[in-house]
């Protein structure tokens, strides 16, 4: 079996310490988040973004080092998020977003159902906002966790047809969870790994204090 590519995306001001993880095959930074890449030791491979948030010396950092820089108009269509998101399609297999914990609440939510779109469906997709975990499922996937960890499964974009779960306290079967209810929320993991199957839409699951992760879903 070959060895899983994933990408490490580093977006937004970060104020924290980075996530633990593995190596990364590539690193993203979009925009402020070279910043924070140039911080914490990262060789980043692209910057992409209206460059309006990094600075002049995280820029020519990543001149030296040989990134590639990708400049956007402030006037687009897509977000730096999106933009990055996009440059990783095609190179990897999995994408791990870190995503800043504090800032403005419309960008937070903008940025977590991003990570949902359609657009990503063939990646492995999760996320670290600060002490939380974020991973977005589709098809049958094993998550990561403890047992006794909150556990929260939010539909984003529309209803998820959930076929099964397992290893969680509250099992879900042949249900359509609604983007619009609340009754995905506050599950907790009573074995592991647990598993979910959506067979319609995509699912959020979030562990609000995420023990730390790798690059994301394992396909099972």
């Amino acid at each position: 079996m070959n060895r899983r590519r994933w990408a490490l995306l580093v977006a937004g001001e970060q104020h924290g310490e980075a996530p633990a993880m593995g190596t990364p095959d590539l690193v993203i930074a979009a925009d402020g988040g070279l910043d924070a890449a140039r911080r914490w030791g990262l060789s980043v491979d692209a910057v992409v973004g209206d460059l309006d948030s990094a600075s002049e010396a995280a820029l020519e950092w990543a001149g030296r080092c040989g990134a590639t820089v990708e400049a956007h108009p402030a006037d687009k269509d897509m977000t730096d998020l999106e933009l990055a998101m996009a440059r990783a399609l095609g190179h990897t297999d999995a994408v791990h977003v870190v995503l800043p914990s504090g800032g403005r609440l419309d960008q937070q939510v903008a940025s977590l159902t991003v990570l949902a779109s359609p657009l990503w469906a063939t990646l492995d997709v999760s996320a670290t906002v600060g002490e939380a975990h974020v991973t977005v499922v589709r098809g049958l996937r094993r998550l990561r966790g403890e047992v006794g960890e909150v556990v929260s499964l939010l539909a984003v974009g529309g209803p998820a047809l959930v076929a099964s779960t397992s290893g969680l306290l509250f099992p879900l079967a042949e249900e359509a969870l609604s983007p619009t209810s609340g009754r995905g929320t506050s599950n907790v993991i009573v074995a592991t790994p647990p598993t979910v199957e959506v067979v319609e839409g995509a699912l959020l699951a979030i562990r609000p204090s995420g023990s730390p992760a790798g690059p994301g879903l394992a396909a099972i």
